[in-house]
């Protein structure tokens, strides 16, 4: 385990599997915002698994990655799993001199990417950044989809604050709440009873109720959750350009039992990588091409 700390927030990231954070702690009201399953067992956190393996039932949380693709599909001969392969594997720990950063890299074996990121903690503030690069070691341009992926920790009545912004179902047949495959304002849509419904509000935890959406065409790359208790956001920042969707993803008991909300930017407008190429709807890259990008995770006070 790596901590990164200041005097506002102490961050762990896991050197297990998917070098992801495992704890991002708000050290004046004690909060942590990561989620990860109450039924998880320590003794396996972050063991690597192969690539046959499913995501939904070796789901740890913590805040990861899902790259180079996320649902099983073929692109271009090269057979892709479920939700790419930088989750279920370790990556390679760089050497550092500072105590406030740490990287790591990974090679995949599905698909001819690299990739690094670099998690750096402000000294002064209490902000995350995670500087990504990813080259392609393929002999001609593929296409790729980049996610972050973080598990957080949530209350009724928190909130999921954006931009103005328009939202969709991700899959119909997954939402509970909503009821109707089309575009409406983020975060207003129709319930199966026609009645208008808020989807930005955190629910009770009833054992039914799940959502996902993809959020697009929003005026800022800004997406955070509010934490009433609190009275502080958790706002992800990153450039609209590079990730210009954000899909949120809740849980109040209706997903494995789980009570978790998740704030995903990605470069993704379908799940499936071969049918988001046709689209346009992800990323391409070109043979040796390096492509890099940033994330930051920064903790604000309600009045910034």
């Amino acid at each position: 385990m790596i901590t990164l700390e200041n005097e506002k927030i102490k961050v762990s990231i896991g050197t297990g599997r998917g070098a992801k954070v495992v704890s991002f702690i708000d050290k004046e009201t004690g909060k942590d915002w990561v989620w990860k399953p109450e039924n998880l067992e320590t003794k396996v956190y972050g063991k690597t698994l192969g690539l046959g393996e499913g995501f939904d039932d070796n789901w740890e949380g913590g805040w990861e990655e899902v790259f180079p693709n996320d649902a099983p599909t073929e692109v271009e001969g090269y057979k892709l799993v479920d939700h790419g392969e930088v989750w279920r594997r370790s990556w390679q720990q760089e050497e550092t001199n500072n105590s406030q950063s740490v990287s790591f890299s990974i090679n995949c074996e599905s698909y001819p990417m690299f990739m690094k990121k670099k998690y750096t903690l402000d000294e002064n503030i209490s902000e995350l950044k995670i500087d990504y690069e990813i080259e392609s070691r393929a002999p001609k341009s593929l296409p790729y989809i980049f996610k972050l992926h973080p598990a957080l920790s949530i209350e009724p009545g928190d909130e999921v604050k954006m931009p103005k912004a328009m939202m969709e179902p991700v899959a119909l047949g997954f939402s509970r709440i909503l009821a109707q495959d089309k575009k409406t304002s983020f975060p207003k849509g129709l319930n199966d009873k026609g009645e208008e419904v808020c989807i930005n509000k955190i629910m009770e935890n009833d054992g039914e109720k799940r959502e996902f959406v993809k959020v697009s065409d929003f005026s800022e790359g800004r997406a955070g959750l509010l934490n009433q208790r609190t009275k502080k956001e958790l706002r992800f920042q990153f450039s609209k350009e590079v990730l210009p969707h954000v899909w949120l993803f809740q849980s109040y008991g209706g997903f494995m039992n789980h009570y978790v909300s998740m704030i995903e930017p990605t470069n993704a407008g379908h799940y499936d990588l071969a049918l988001a190429s046709d689209k346009g709807q992800c990323g391409i890259i070109n043979s040796g091409e390096k492509k890099k990008f940033s994330i930051s995770i920064k903790l604000c006070d309600l009045k910034e």
